[in-house]
């Protein structure tokens, strides 16, 4: 039996939809938010302000990267993806994807989607996993 997937995926949260397993695996993504100031100090003692907002963003960046690959190692033994969800996440998703040479050919499409209760989003993987077998 073919092992579809459906994912909706945005900052906060991974959905991943198992068809014919008829369950739903949430993944938090853990992050911590982006601390964002407003100005920096550019002058002064090795510049220490302009250093902790970079290095804000240096570990926002990782935790991002180690969300993207526990979602993936969840995904790994499907056969089929379908990637759906808000803003950049998918893309990010997507060439995190891309990295492993082994689930490259998997991901089916990526779909702009907003936020949707469990069952919308059940009903929404059907029916592209319907329509793509009946293509």
């Amino acid at each position: 039996m073919t092992r579809n997937v459906g994912l909706w995926i945005d900052h906060k949260n991974a959905y991943l939809v198992w068809l014919g397993e008829n369950r739903i695996q949430v993944i938090p993504s853990n992050l911590t938010p982006r601390v964002r100031t407003g100005a920096t100090r550019i002058g002064g003692l090795y510049n220490q302000g302009l250093d902790s907002e970079l290095g804000h963003n240096d570990r926002y960046q990782h935790q991002l990267r180690e969300y993207y690959e526990n979602v993936i190692q969840a995904i790994r033994e499907a056969e089929r993806i379908f990637v759906m969800g808000p803003g950049e996440a998918k893309h990010e998703f997507e060439k995190a994807l891309q990295k492993h040479k082994d689930l490259r050919g998997r991901l089916l499409k990526l779909e702009p989607a907003d936020k949707m209760t469990q069952r919308q989003l059940v009903a929404r993987v059907r029916q592209f996993f319907t329509q793509e077998l009946a293509a």
